[in-house]
């Protein structure tokens, strides 16, 4: 999907989400931590907001992150191509929307953190569980103050999504892993 397509999709859905709580961009900026202006020109198209500023509209909306990317809520298969994709930290972390549905409280990414990734994550809305599992190479992962963990191929951790969060691969290799996010408190 080509940046302009999705910045249109990504504002007409901002707008739905908005409105649909009856939110004015000032209230919602209030809720978001995002400016106002940012907001109006996000819902407008004409912004292509980053990663991090759609988790903060996501969780001050409490609704999934994926709920600005998925196209049709009736799609069964997702093909790797057709998976809406974002890149940051130097394209050195890739995150794949893989699963989301409007009225399911449950949206699934394959990400892959190439070598030397370190991604910093912000927290979500409380209530809502992270489950990751690592497919291949090696996590580095600091949940909020706690000592980092090294997880290994096979290895999964689960945690409340509103404390920071660092993610790291220090291997030579690729690693992936897969992440759920689970809204238990949250009506979508």
């Amino acid at each position: 999907m080509d940046k302009k397509h999705l910045s249109a999709q990504i504002g007409q859905r901002l707008r739905y989400y908005r409105l649909q709580r009856q939110f004015s961009l000032d209230e919602l900026a209030g809720a978001t931590g995002v400016s106002k202006p940012m907001l109006g020109q996000i819902e407008r198209g004409n912004s292509n907001p980053t990663v991090s500023v759609l988790w903060k509209i996501a969780a001050g909306l409490q609704i999934p992150f994926a709920s600005f990317l998925v196209n049709n809520p009736s799609i069964k298969i997702k093909r790797a191509g057709d998976q809406p994709d974002f890149r940051e930290d130097d394209d050195k972390f890739e995150t794949y929307n893989t699963f989301a549905s409007p009225g399911i409280p449950l949206e699934t990414y394959r990400i892959r953190l190439l070598p030397g990734c370190i991604h910093h994550s912000t927290p979500g809305g409380m209530g809502v569980l992270k489950l990751l599992t690592v497919h291949s190479g090696t996590l580095t992962i600091k949940i909020g103050s706690e000592e980092e963990n090294e997880l290994y191929t096979g290895d999964s951790i689960s945690f409340s999504n509103d404390v920071f969060q660092v993610y790291q691969n220090t291997a030579d290799d690729v690693c992936e892993i897969s992440m759920s996010l689970f809204y238990s408190s949250h009506q979508i």
